[in-house]
Protein backbone atom coordinates (compact mmCIF):
# COMPACT_ATOMS: atom_id res chain seq x y z
CA UNK A 1 0.00 0.00 0.00
CA UNK A 2 1.15 3.55 -0.64
CA UNK A 3 0.68 6.37 1.87
CA UNK A 4 -2.80 7.09 0.58
CA UNK A 5 -3.83 3.51 1.23
CA UNK A 6 -4.12 2.58 -2.44
CA UNK A 7 -2.66 -0.75 -3.49
CA UNK A 8 -0.05 -0.48 -6.19
CA UNK A 9 0.89 -3.58 -8.04
CA UNK A 10 -0.80 -5.89 -5.51
CA UNK A 11 -0.16 -9.40 -6.78
CA UNK A 12 -3.22 -11.43 -7.62
CA UNK A 13 -3.48 -14.71 -5.78
CA UNK A 14 -5.79 -17.56 -6.76
CA UNK A 15 -7.13 -19.06 -4.66
CA UNK A 16 -7.12 -16.37 -1.99
CA UNK A 17 -4.00 -17.13 0.02
CA UNK A 18 -3.31 -14.75 2.86
CA UNK A 19 0.36 -14.50 3.76
CA UNK A 20 0.89 -12.82 7.15
CA UNK A 21 3.10 -9.76 6.99
CA UNK A 22 6.23 -10.36 9.04
CA UNK A 23 7.60 -7.52 11.17
CA UNK A 24 10.81 -5.87 9.98
CA UNK A 25 14.01 -7.39 11.44
CA UNK A 26 14.76 -4.22 13.36
CA UNK A 27 11.43 -4.40 15.11
CA UNK A 28 11.33 -8.16 15.64
CA UNK A 29 13.22 -8.03 18.93
CA UNK A 30 10.89 -5.28 20.16
CA UNK A 31 7.89 -7.46 19.32
CA UNK A 32 9.45 -10.42 21.16
CA UNK A 33 10.07 -8.22 24.20
CA UNK A 34 6.48 -6.97 24.10
CA UNK A 35 5.19 -10.55 23.85
CA UNK A 36 7.19 -11.56 26.91
CA UNK A 37 5.85 -8.55 28.81
CA UNK A 38 2.31 -9.53 27.82
CA UNK A 39 2.89 -13.08 29.10
CA UNK A 40 4.09 -11.70 32.44
CA UNK A 41 1.01 -9.47 32.62
CA UNK A 42 -1.30 -12.39 31.78
CA UNK A 43 0.29 -14.54 34.48
CA UNK A 44 -0.05 -11.74 37.04
CA UNK A 45 -3.66 -11.16 35.97
CA UNK A 46 -4.49 -14.86 36.41
CA UNK A 47 -2.78 -14.83 39.82
CA UNK A 48 -4.93 -11.89 40.95
CA UNK A 49 -8.05 -13.57 39.59
CA UNK A 50 -7.20 -16.73 41.52
CA UNK A 51 -6.57 -15.05 44.88
CA UNK A 52 -9.62 -12.78 44.57
CA UNK A 53 -11.91 -15.65 43.62
CA UNK A 54 -12.76 -14.35 40.15
CA UNK A 55 -11.74 -17.63 38.52
CA UNK A 56 -14.60 -19.29 40.36
CA UNK A 57 -17.22 -16.84 39.11
CA UNK A 58 -19.68 -17.68 36.32
CA UNK A 59 -18.51 -17.26 32.77
CA UNK A 60 -20.31 -17.21 29.44
CA UNK A 61 -19.57 -18.26 25.90
CA UNK A 62 -20.30 -15.09 23.95
CA UNK A 63 -21.40 -16.06 20.45
CA UNK A 64 -20.23 -13.88 17.57
CA UNK A 65 -22.02 -15.89 14.91
CA UNK A 66 -23.81 -19.23 14.58
CA UNK A 67 -24.48 -19.65 10.88
CA UNK A 68 -26.41 -22.49 9.31
CA UNK A 69 -25.37 -23.30 5.74
CA UNK A 70 -25.47 -26.28 3.41
CA UNK A 71 -22.39 -27.88 5.03
CA UNK A 72 -23.72 -27.64 8.59
CA UNK A 73 -23.24 -24.94 11.23
CA UNK A 74 -20.25 -22.67 11.85
CA UNK A 75 -19.90 -21.09 15.29
CA UNK A 76 -17.42 -18.51 16.53
CA UNK A 77 -17.32 -17.14 20.07
CA UNK A 78 -15.29 -16.35 23.14
CA UNK A 79 -15.38 -17.39 26.78
CA UNK A 80 -15.64 -14.38 29.10
CA UNK A 81 -16.47 -13.55 32.68
CA UNK A 82 -20.24 -13.03 32.90
CA UNK A 83 -21.09 -9.32 33.11
CA UNK A 84 -24.19 -7.13 33.00
CA UNK A 85 -24.71 -3.95 31.00
CA UNK A 86 -27.12 -1.05 31.60
CA UNK A 87 -29.58 0.09 28.98
CA UNK A 88 -28.17 3.05 27.05
CA UNK A 89 -29.87 6.40 26.64
CA UNK A 90 -29.59 8.85 23.77
CA UNK A 91 -28.71 11.59 26.26
CA UNK A 92 -26.12 9.68 28.32
CA UNK A 93 -23.14 11.95 29.19
CA UNK A 94 -20.00 11.34 27.18
CA UNK A 95 -18.12 10.29 30.33
CA UNK A 96 -20.69 7.55 30.97
CA UNK A 97 -20.32 6.35 27.38
CA UNK A 98 -16.53 6.47 27.68
CA UNK A 99 -16.63 4.42 30.89
CA UNK A 100 -18.74 1.67 29.32
CA UNK A 101 -16.60 1.69 26.19
CA UNK A 102 -13.46 1.21 28.28
CA UNK A 103 -15.19 -1.70 30.03
CA UNK A 104 -15.69 -3.29 26.64
CA UNK A 105 -12.03 -2.92 25.78
CA UNK A 106 -10.99 -4.51 29.08
CA UNK A 107 -12.44 -7.93 28.32
CA UNK A 108 -12.14 -10.50 31.13
CA UNK A 109 -11.48 -13.45 28.83
CA UNK A 110 -11.26 -17.00 30.15
CA UNK A 111 -8.51 -18.77 28.18
CA UNK A 112 -8.20 -22.52 27.60
CA UNK A 113 -11.81 -23.18 28.67
CA UNK A 114 -13.61 -26.25 27.38
CA UNK A 115 -16.67 -25.39 25.27
CA UNK A 116 -19.20 -27.99 24.13
CA UNK A 117 -21.82 -27.21 21.50
CA UNK A 118 -24.64 -29.29 20.04
CA UNK A 119 -27.74 -28.74 17.91
CA UNK A 120 -29.95 -31.68 18.83
CA UNK A 121 -27.38 -34.24 17.73
CA UNK A 122 -23.83 -35.22 18.58
CA UNK A 123 -21.94 -32.54 20.50
CA UNK A 124 -18.56 -31.12 19.52
CA UNK A 125 -16.16 -29.96 22.24
CA UNK A 126 -13.16 -27.71 21.83
CA UNK A 127 -10.78 -25.86 24.12
CA UNK A 128 -10.45 -22.11 23.61
CA UNK A 129 -7.15 -20.43 22.80
CA UNK A 130 -5.14 -18.15 25.09
CA UNK A 131 -7.48 -15.23 24.29
CA UNK A 132 -10.63 -17.27 24.95
CA UNK A 133 -11.66 -17.61 21.28
CA UNK A 134 -13.11 -20.75 19.75
CA UNK A 135 -14.42 -21.84 16.36
CA UNK A 136 -16.56 -24.96 16.06
CA UNK A 137 -18.11 -26.55 12.97
CA UNK A 138 -21.03 -28.94 13.35
CA UNK A 139 -21.51 -31.36 10.44
CA UNK A 140 -24.91 -31.21 8.80
CA UNK A 141 -25.84 -34.72 10.03
CA UNK A 142 -25.62 -33.58 13.67
CA UNK A 143 -27.78 -30.47 13.19
CA UNK A 144 -31.24 -31.61 14.26
CA UNK A 145 -32.47 -28.42 15.93
CA UNK A 146 -32.77 -24.70 15.18
CA UNK A 147 -31.13 -23.93 18.51
CA UNK A 148 -27.64 -24.45 19.88
CA UNK A 149 -26.98 -25.86 23.33
CA UNK A 150 -23.81 -24.27 24.72
CA UNK A 151 -22.12 -25.89 27.71
CA UNK A 152 -18.98 -25.16 29.73
CA UNK A 153 -18.38 -28.63 31.25
CA UNK A 154 -15.44 -27.64 33.47
CA UNK A 155 -17.22 -24.72 35.16
CA UNK A 156 -19.74 -25.88 37.74
CA UNK A 157 -21.01 -22.33 38.36
CA UNK A 158 -21.64 -21.53 34.68
CA UNK A 159 -25.08 -22.68 33.52
CA UNK A 160 -25.68 -24.00 30.03
CA UNK A 161 -27.24 -21.64 27.53
CA UNK A 162 -29.11 -21.79 24.25
CA UNK A 163 -28.56 -19.72 21.14
CA UNK A 164 -30.77 -19.54 18.03
CA UNK A 165 -29.21 -20.62 14.78
CA UNK A 166 -29.08 -17.94 12.13
CA UNK A 167 -30.26 -19.17 8.76
CA UNK A 168 -29.52 -16.10 6.66
CA UNK A 169 -30.09 -17.82 3.33
CA UNK A 170 -33.00 -19.56 1.64
CA UNK A 171 -32.58 -20.44 -2.04
CA UNK A 172 -30.20 -17.48 -2.42
CA UNK A 173 -29.53 -15.80 -5.74
CA UNK A 174 -26.48 -13.90 -4.49
CA UNK A 175 -24.34 -13.15 -1.44
CA UNK A 176 -23.71 -9.66 -0.05
CA UNK A 177 -20.51 -8.81 1.82
CA UNK A 178 -20.43 -5.32 3.29
CA UNK A 179 -17.83 -3.26 5.06
CA UNK A 180 -19.18 -1.45 8.14
CA UNK A 181 -17.22 1.70 8.96
CA UNK A 182 -18.14 4.55 6.58
CA UNK A 183 -20.08 2.13 4.42
CA UNK A 184 -22.96 1.46 6.81
CA UNK A 185 -22.00 3.45 9.91
CA UNK A 186 -20.76 7.03 9.95
CA UNK A 187 -17.33 6.48 11.51
CA UNK A 188 -14.86 8.97 9.92
CA UNK A 189 -12.29 6.17 9.64
CA UNK A 190 -10.04 8.41 7.59
CA UNK A 191 -9.89 11.04 10.35
CA UNK A 192 -8.34 9.60 13.49
CA UNK A 193 -9.61 12.15 16.03
CA UNK A 194 -13.15 12.16 14.65
CA UNK A 195 -13.18 8.37 14.57
CA UNK A 196 -12.02 8.12 18.20
CA UNK A 197 -14.65 10.63 19.33
CA UNK A 198 -17.40 8.81 17.44
CA UNK A 199 -16.36 5.39 18.72
CA UNK A 200 -15.40 6.13 22.33
CA UNK A 201 -17.86 8.85 23.33
CA UNK A 202 -21.10 7.44 21.90
CA UNK A 203 -23.37 4.45 22.48
CA UNK A 204 -25.78 2.31 20.49
CA UNK A 205 -28.36 5.11 20.39
CA UNK A 206 -26.00 7.79 19.12
CA UNK A 207 -24.29 5.96 16.26
CA UNK A 208 -25.45 7.24 12.87
CA UNK A 209 -26.22 5.13 9.80
CA UNK A 210 -26.12 6.53 6.29
CA UNK A 211 -29.63 7.35 5.02
CA UNK A 212 -31.08 4.61 2.83
CA UNK A 213 -28.64 1.87 3.81
CA UNK A 214 -31.21 -0.03 5.90
CA UNK A 215 -33.79 -0.02 3.12
CA UNK A 216 -31.24 -1.05 0.48
CA UNK A 217 -29.86 -3.95 2.51
CA UNK A 218 -33.36 -5.20 3.30
CA UNK A 219 -34.20 -5.26 -0.40
CA UNK A 220 -30.92 -6.94 -1.31
CA UNK A 221 -31.73 -9.61 1.24
CA UNK A 222 -35.16 -10.33 -0.27
CA UNK A 223 -34.23 -9.79 -3.91
CA UNK A 224 -36.27 -8.16 -6.67
CA UNK A 225 -39.17 -10.61 -6.23
CA UNK A 226 -39.93 -10.76 -2.48
CA UNK A 227 -42.97 -12.99 -3.06
CA UNK A 228 -40.66 -15.75 -4.30
CA UNK A 229 -39.49 -16.30 -0.72
CA UNK A 230 -35.77 -16.10 -1.47
CA UNK A 231 -33.42 -14.83 1.23
CA UNK A 232 -29.95 -13.70 0.23
CA UNK A 233 -27.29 -13.86 2.96
CA UNK A 234 -25.51 -10.75 4.18
CA UNK A 235 -22.23 -10.68 6.04
CA UNK A 236 -20.43 -7.72 7.57
CA UNK A 237 -16.68 -7.21 7.83
CA UNK A 238 -14.93 -4.62 9.97
CA UNK A 239 -11.46 -4.13 11.40
CA UNK A 240 -12.99 -3.23 14.76
CA UNK A 241 -12.15 -5.71 17.54
CA UNK A 242 -14.52 -8.38 18.79
CA UNK A 243 -14.68 -6.40 22.06
CA UNK A 244 -17.19 -4.15 20.27
CA UNK A 245 -19.33 -6.97 18.87
CA UNK A 246 -22.14 -6.50 21.39
CA UNK A 247 -22.34 -2.77 20.71
CA UNK A 248 -22.28 -3.22 16.95
CA UNK A 249 -24.90 -5.96 17.03
CA UNK A 250 -27.13 -3.74 19.17
CA UNK A 251 -26.78 -0.81 16.74
CA UNK A 252 -27.74 -3.01 13.78
CA UNK A 253 -30.64 -4.57 15.67
CA UNK A 254 -32.05 -1.20 16.79
CA UNK A 255 -31.92 0.16 13.25
CA UNK A 256 -33.43 -2.92 11.63
CA UNK A 257 -30.49 -3.97 9.46
CA UNK A 258 -30.62 -7.58 8.23
CA UNK A 259 -28.79 -9.98 10.50
CA UNK A 260 -25.63 -11.72 9.42
CA UNK A 261 -22.23 -12.78 10.71
CA UNK A 262 -19.74 -10.11 11.77
CA UNK A 263 -16.15 -10.73 10.74
CA UNK A 264 -14.15 -8.70 13.25
CA UNK A 265 -10.57 -8.76 14.49
CA UNK A 266 -8.61 -9.72 17.59
CA UNK A 267 -6.51 -6.79 18.70
CA UNK A 268 -3.33 -7.71 20.52
CA UNK A 269 0.23 -8.91 20.09
CA UNK A 270 1.09 -12.07 18.18
CA UNK A 271 4.18 -13.49 16.54
CA UNK A 272 3.06 -12.16 13.14
CA UNK A 273 1.39 -8.87 14.01
CA UNK A 274 1.46 -5.66 16.00
CA UNK A 275 -1.93 -4.83 17.57
CA UNK A 276 -4.04 -6.21 14.72
CA UNK A 277 -3.88 -7.90 11.34
CA UNK A 278 -3.77 -5.87 8.16
CA UNK A 279 -7.02 -4.83 6.49
CA UNK A 280 -6.08 -6.91 3.47
CA UNK A 281 -5.46 -10.15 5.35
CA UNK A 282 -8.60 -9.75 7.43
CA UNK A 283 -10.93 -8.95 4.54
CA UNK A 284 -9.55 -11.66 2.27
CA UNK A 285 -10.06 -14.19 5.05
CA UNK A 286 -13.69 -13.08 5.38
CA UNK A 287 -14.20 -13.34 1.62
CA UNK A 288 -12.70 -16.82 1.56
CA UNK A 289 -14.99 -17.92 4.40
CA UNK A 290 -18.09 -16.56 2.66
CA UNK A 291 -17.11 -18.29 -0.58
CA UNK A 292 -16.80 -21.60 1.29
CA UNK A 293 -20.21 -21.24 2.95
CA UNK A 294 -22.01 -20.33 -0.27
CA UNK A 295 -20.14 -21.90 -3.18
CA UNK A 296 -21.13 -21.06 -6.75
CA UNK A 297 -23.19 -17.99 -5.77
CA UNK A 298 -22.37 -14.56 -7.20
CA UNK A 299 -21.26 -11.99 -4.64
CA UNK A 300 -21.69 -8.24 -4.31
CA UNK A 301 -19.05 -6.35 -2.31
CA UNK A 302 -19.88 -3.02 -0.68
CA UNK A 303 -17.18 -0.78 0.76
CA UNK A 304 -15.94 2.80 0.88
CA UNK A 305 -13.03 5.01 -0.06
CA UNK A 306 -11.76 5.81 3.43
CA UNK A 307 -9.36 2.89 3.75
CA UNK A 308 -8.35 -0.12 1.62
CA UNK A 309 -11.58 -1.63 0.30
CA UNK A 310 -10.97 -0.80 -3.36
CA UNK A 311 -7.63 -2.63 -3.87
CA UNK A 312 -8.70 -5.53 -1.64
CA UNK A 313 -11.99 -6.10 -3.46
CA UNK A 314 -10.26 -5.77 -6.83
CA UNK A 315 -7.71 -8.39 -5.80
CA UNK A 316 -10.51 -10.79 -4.86
CA UNK A 317 -12.35 -10.12 -8.12
CA UNK A 318 -9.24 -10.76 -10.22
CA UNK A 319 -8.62 -14.00 -8.34
CA UNK A 320 -12.25 -15.15 -8.63
CA UNK A 321 -13.89 -13.52 -11.66
CA UNK A 322 -16.73 -16.03 -11.60
CA UNK A 323 -17.68 -15.21 -8.00
CA UNK A 324 -17.66 -11.39 -7.76
CA UNK A 325 -20.52 -9.86 -9.73
CA UNK A 326 -20.24 -6.25 -8.59
CA UNK A 327 -18.23 -3.92 -6.36
CA UNK A 328 -19.96 -0.83 -4.96
CA UNK A 329 -17.81 1.83 -3.30
CA UNK A 330 -19.22 4.61 -1.12
CA UNK A 331 -17.39 7.89 -1.79
CA UNK A 332 -16.47 9.49 1.55
CA UNK A 333 -13.04 10.92 0.68
CA UNK A 334 -11.64 14.03 -0.96
CA UNK A 335 -11.27 14.29 -4.72
CA UNK A 336 -7.50 13.70 -4.72
CA UNK A 337 -7.90 10.29 -3.11
CA UNK A 338 -10.94 9.47 -5.26
CA UNK A 339 -8.87 10.08 -8.38
CA UNK A 340 -6.23 7.61 -7.19
CA UNK A 341 -8.86 4.99 -6.40
CA UNK A 342 -10.53 5.42 -9.79
CA UNK A 343 -7.14 4.76 -11.38
CA UNK A 344 -6.94 1.61 -9.27
CA UNK A 345 -10.42 0.60 -10.45
CA UNK A 346 -9.21 0.75 -14.05
CA UNK A 347 -7.58 -2.64 -13.40
CA UNK A 348 -11.06 -4.13 -13.88
CA UNK A 349 -11.57 -2.74 -17.39
CA UNK A 350 -12.72 -5.58 -19.62
CA UNK A 351 -13.27 -7.77 -16.54
CA UNK A 352 -16.67 -9.41 -15.84
CA UNK A 353 -16.81 -7.74 -12.41
CA UNK A 354 -18.42 -4.29 -12.45
CA UNK A 355 -17.12 -1.59 -10.11
CA UNK A 356 -19.11 1.56 -9.33
CA UNK A 357 -18.57 4.55 -7.05
CA UNK A 358 -21.59 6.23 -5.44
CA UNK A 359 -22.21 9.35 -3.36
CA UNK A 360 -25.40 8.18 -1.62
CA UNK A 361 -27.53 5.08 -1.39
CA UNK A 362 -30.10 6.42 -3.84
CA UNK A 363 -27.39 6.21 -6.50
CA UNK A 364 -26.35 2.75 -5.29
CA UNK A 365 -29.95 1.57 -5.54
CA UNK A 366 -30.14 2.82 -9.13
CA UNK A 367 -27.01 0.87 -10.06
CA UNK A 368 -28.38 -2.31 -8.48
CA UNK A 369 -31.80 -1.86 -10.09
CA UNK A 370 -30.22 -1.43 -13.54
CA UNK A 371 -28.35 -4.71 -12.95
CA UNK A 372 -31.55 -6.49 -11.88
CA UNK A 373 -30.55 -7.17 -8.27
CA UNK A 374 -33.45 -5.10 -6.90
CA UNK A 375 -36.73 -3.97 -8.50
CA UNK A 376 -37.67 -0.50 -9.69
CA UNK A 377 -40.16 -0.05 -6.84
CA UNK A 378 -37.46 -1.06 -4.36
CA UNK A 379 -35.09 1.47 -5.93
CA UNK A 380 -37.68 4.22 -5.46
CA UNK A 381 -38.17 3.29 -1.80
CA UNK A 382 -34.43 3.43 -1.14
CA UNK A 383 -34.16 6.77 -2.94
CA UNK A 384 -36.94 8.27 -0.83
CA UNK A 385 -35.21 7.13 2.37
CA UNK A 386 -31.75 8.21 1.22
CA UNK A 387 -32.80 11.71 0.15
CA UNK A 388 -35.42 12.42 2.81
CA UNK A 389 -34.75 15.14 5.36
CA UNK A 390 -35.54 13.15 8.48
CA UNK A 391 -34.40 13.33 12.12
CA UNK A 392 -31.37 11.42 13.29
CA UNK A 393 -31.77 8.09 15.03
CA UNK A 394 -31.20 9.51 18.56
CA UNK A 395 -33.78 12.21 17.81
CA UNK A 396 -36.28 9.55 16.74
CA UNK A 397 -35.61 7.57 19.93
CA UNK A 398 -36.13 10.63 22.14
CA UNK A 399 -39.31 11.49 20.23
CA UNK A 400 -40.63 7.96 20.69
CA UNK A 401 -39.91 8.01 24.44
CA UNK A 402 -41.67 11.36 24.79
CA UNK A 403 -44.69 9.94 22.97
CA UNK A 404 -44.75 6.92 25.27
CA UNK A 405 -44.48 9.14 28.35
CA UNK A 406 -47.28 11.45 27.19
CA UNK A 407 -49.57 8.50 26.57
CA UNK A 408 -48.68 6.97 29.97
CA UNK A 409 -47.52 3.79 28.25
CA UNK A 410 -44.97 1.78 30.26
CA UNK A 411 -41.45 1.51 28.98
CA UNK A 412 -40.43 -1.99 28.21
CA UNK A 413 -36.73 -1.54 28.88
CA UNK A 414 -36.07 0.85 31.74
CA UNK A 415 -32.58 1.58 32.96
CA UNK A 416 -31.79 -1.37 35.17
CA UNK A 417 -28.88 -3.63 34.38
CA UNK A 418 -29.56 -6.95 32.73
CA UNK A 419 -27.32 -9.81 31.72
CA UNK A 420 -26.33 -9.93 28.11
CA UNK A 421 -27.59 -6.46 27.23
CA UNK A 422 -25.34 -3.99 25.52
CA UNK A 423 -24.85 -0.28 25.45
Amino acid sequence: MDEAGVGVGVPCQSPLIVTPLQPKPRRRWVLKLALQAEKVYDAFHRFLARITGRLGKPMVAEIYYAIRHEKGVSVKGRTLLARTWPHPSADDPVLVNLYHMLRRWCTPERPYSLVQISAGGEAVAKRTDREGYFEIDLPVASVLSDELLIELPESEVSPSATWPLECPARDPDLVILSDVDDTVLVTHAGKILSMLATTLLGNALTRQLFPGVVELYRHLRRGPRPDAGHLNPLAYVTSSPYNLHGLLHHVFELNGLPSGPFFMTDWGLDEDKWLKRSHRDHKLDAIRQIFSWYPDKPTIFLGDTSQHDVPIYIEAALAHPDRVAMILIHQVSKEKRLALLREEAARLEGHPTEIHFFDNFATAAGILADAGWISESQREEVAMAALADKPSFPERVVQRLHEEASSDSPRSAGRSGRPGSDD
